[in-house]
């Protein structure tokens, strides 16, 4: 199994769960470890992460 079906097999959640068992915001960190997860998944480790301005022009 590639690293991107493993990666497509999990529970992606919208919001992670605090330790509190309450659902929080991503944090900056939550964010960072997701992208270079995905980028690892795709095999481009250390691809860097879109700014907001290339998202809102790529729409």
């Amino acid at each position: 199994m590639s690293p991107m079906e493993r990666l497509m097999q999990e529970a992606v959640p919208v919001r992670p769960e605090r330790a509190d068992g309450t659902l929080g915001l991503w944090t900056q960190q939550d964010q960072d470890r997701h992208w270079n997860d995905l980028c690892e998944a795709m095999r481009v480790p250390g691809q860097q992460r879109p700014t907001q301005d290339q998202r809102d022009h790529a729409a």
